[in-house]
């Protein structure tokens, strides 16, 4: 789901991007890899290539946030929104695990559990299912909770970056796969279908954008990495 960037206008937009490469398979996921630091440079590139200078960067409270932030080299303000924060990946797969034979799930071989970085893609055919499970309400998670309360939450700020948008101002927000995939579900009154789909899809450092026509938020840009040109840093996890 490379996307594929239609000029850009002078009006008002909402740019959502996915944070770099976090350290899968090490203690600390929620840290920038090498990778991750240098598709941060190249992002940042991008951005003030296509926008321009800008005041404000929107982020979560994660590291992986803050760390993308720091590497593309931009001098912004930074409004850090724990809204913007990711579900726990490893929280949803704990639950799904142990609740597997009442959900009917299936579950991919210990190998793949053990090394994700190695069965990644293993891992991201499968992971739809747990959050089926999780946006039905029929997996429950202690530490993620609710998905309509994790809706609600990373949904909230839309309101506000709309006024903004309608206003002419670009908003652009530094946040992970499963916010980005939400936002844009609910914004585009797409179905939760195209969330889960979308979610497994983004890559790390993309850009997808939104705007306003006719008071109705349209897709301009989904889950694109041109200016990623080493493919050795176009990476899913």
């Amino acid at each position: 789901m490379r996307g594929v960037s239609e000029p850009i206008q002078k009006s008002g937009r909402l740019v959502l991007v996915r944070h770099g490469q976090g350290s899968l398979g090490t203690d600390d996921y929620d840290r920038l890899s090498d990778i991750g630091w240098k598709q941060s440079q190249q992002l940042g590139q991008r951005l003030q290539s296509d926008y321009g200078a800008f005041d404000t960067v929107w982020l979560g409270s994660l590291k992986r946030h803050q760390q993308t932030v720091e590497g593309l080299g931009i001098e912004a303000n930074r409004l850090v929104e724990s809204d913007l924060d990711e579900y726990t990946v490893h929280d949803l797969i704990v639950a799904a695990l142990a609740q597997a034979d009442e959900l009917g799930l299936s579950v991919p071989d210990e190998s793949a559990l053990a090394n994700p970085k190695e069965y990644l893609q293993t891992f991201l055919a499968w992971f739809p299912e747990v959050l089926g499970h999780w946006q039905s309400g029929g997996l429950t998670c202690e530490h993620n909770g609710l998905w309509s309360a994790f809706f609600e939450r990373v949904t909230r700020p839309l309101s506000d970056w709309e006024r903004r948008v309608r206003s002419g101002e670009t908003v652009v927000a530094i946040t992970s796969a499963g916010v980005i995939s939400t936002m844009a579900s609910s914004a585009l009154n797409h179905p939760l279908s195209w969330q889960r789909d979308c979610n497994v899809t983004l890559y790390n450092a993309s850009v997808t954008e939104l705007c306003l026509i006719d008071g109705q938020w349209q897709l301009q840009t989904l889950n694109c990495i041109t200016h990623l040109q080493d493919r050795n840093h176009q990476t899913l996890a």
